[in-house]
């Protein structure tokens, strides 16, 4: 059967029309793209001082207070602030009120979350140029857990809780295949194709199970899925609670993709150590938790 098939059914929710016309804008043309940005964001004042807020976090060290649109655009760059409007448009997906309230800030914390490492694992393993585009993709790739849990929010607790707070990827596929008839990573990929986003970020999401040999994946994915292996071990939402196979099969897969990647030692020592303390004490990662809270 094909996705179509499977999920022909699924009310696709709109995508936020802000994010819509950003995602259309023409990157290749500089300054004509930060204009459209700027305009397109200066008609929402919540969205533009969301991202100020952000803007002026202490993730991105400036030494002077970023006062204006155009000036983030201009100091952190066109894709930095439309990963920025995608994490705040983000959080206004999520309903206010909800059985399973807690799930949905968990799955979206964890995304940000490995939207933020797979931008700094991206920053040490040769991918700088790529670092906005692992964020956006670590970041989305599990909306269809957001979807999911939104519109079957009893059957998803279950699901969620008998896969380790959806840490066994192959445990909750399982589940999730046999409850729906489908999975969230196919959702996702469906959601994600009928935005019409780049078929890069698309893969990601395609690849979000651990489940494909590393060789094949491409550049992002193997960066976004690093990042949310460090979020998961390190338990960087402070919520995950891994039993010991876990803990020793996300510890081989760090170390796999590490060596992959060719990340320097001192690196993965950073990631394995100190990483939960300087997070946690960011600027960023309070406004994150505001963001999202409930």
């Amino acid at each position: 059967m094909s996705m179509e098939e499977k999920l022909g059914k699924i009310e696709i929710p709109p995508m936020p029309q802000v994010v819509g016309k950003i995602i259309q804008i023409d990157e290749n043309n500089i300054g004509v793209s930060s204009t459209q940005m700027e305009t397109i964001i200066a008609v929402d004042p919540a969205l533009s001082s969301k991202i100020l807020k952000i803007a002026n976090s202490a993730f991105y060290a400036r030494s002077s207070r970023v006062a204006s649109l155009s000036q983030a655009i201009t100091l952190l760059g066109f894709k930095t602030i439309k990963s920025l409007t995608l994490l705040v448009s983000a959080a206004g997906m999520i309903p206010q009120r909800s059985a399973t309230m807690e799930i949905q800030k968990e799955i979206w914390m964890r995304s940000v979350l490995s939207a933020l490492v797979g931008k700094m694992v991206a920053e040490c393993t040769g991918a700088r140029a790529h670092k906005d585009d692992v964020f956006m993709g670590a970041l989305l790739k599990n909306i269809g857990q957001i979807y999911i849990n939104n519109h079957h929010p009893d059957a998803y607790s279950t699901i969620f809780r008998n896969s380790s707070a959806a840490t066994d990827y192959r445990k909750l596929r399982e589940l999730e295949q046999e409850q729906f008839g489908y999975t969230a990573t196919e959702v996702s990929v469906y959601i994600m194709q009928h935005w019409n986003f780049p078929e890069g970020l698309v893969k990601v999401a395609l690849n979000a199970n651990f489940d494909s040999d590393f060789a094949a994946l491409d550049d992002l994915s193997k960066r976004a899925l690093l990042g949310e292996i460090i979020v998961i071990l390190k338990n960087l939402t402070g919520n995950i609670e891994l039993p010991v196979e876990l803990i020793e099969y996300y510890t081989t897969l760090f170390h796999d993709f590490a060596a992959h990647l060719e990340m320097k030692q001192k690196d993965q020592d950073y990631f394995l150590g100190q990483i939960d303390t300087d997070i946690r004490g960011d600027s960023f990662y309070t406004f994150v938790e505001e963001l999202f809270s409930m």
